[in-house]
């Protein structure tokens, strides 16, 4: 069995994630972890999969099998995978829309030694001035440090925060 990463992306319709997920399991693939999301009208799609086949083989039936479906397509060598850290808190950022919220925020979070698991952006509302909205799952080691560093940043940003643990046993 080989661990491959599976990249995909192409304009959202119907059908992609069966056509893809109908290649994998035809050479005995099992999904180990995955992200999938619609970003501006275009589906994207990342997976970590054990399978019966190697790069080249599983990147050509997944070409072959999506080739109406206008997907670019990447099939790698995942290497030796290791556990993937557990978020322990929840950070939601939201403000009047401008650059360098996202920029300022990460910089902030890996100052203070935060890891990002999960980040989720979304423009909200329309209007002059719509609402830029962020979620961020991380794993912290000193909330307080974090805690400081985000909260500066949002004042030079002009936008607020919410950082809160995450009660693992029920999330």
């Amino acid at each position: 069995m080989a661990e491959l990463a599976v990249t995909a992306m192409g304009p959202d319709r119907p059908g992609i994630v069966a056509a893809v997920a109908q290649v994998l399991a035809a050479h005995g693939g099992n999904v180990e972890d995955s992200a999938m999301t619609i970003l501006g009208g275009r589906f994207s799609l990342v997976l970590l999969v054990d399978v019966d086949a190697d790069a080249p083989t599983l990147e050509q039936a997944l070409a072959d099998a999506t080739r109406d479906l206008g997907l670019h397509l990447s099939v790698e060598d995942a290497g030796a995978t290791t556990e993937s850290p557990e978020a322990t808190h929840l950070l939601s950022v939201y403000g009047s829309d401008q650059p360098g919220i996202l920029a300022g925020v990460a910089a902030a979070l890996a100052d203070a030694g935060a890891n990002v698991t999960d980040l989720t952006t979304r423009l909200l509302g329309g209007g002059d001035v719509p609402v830029y909205a962020m979620v961020v799952e991380l794993t912290v080691a000193d909330e307080p440090q974090v805690r400081a560093a985000v909260e500066a940043v949002a004042e030079d940003l002009g936008v607020d925060f919410t950082l809160r643990a995450l009660d693992t046993a029920t999330y």
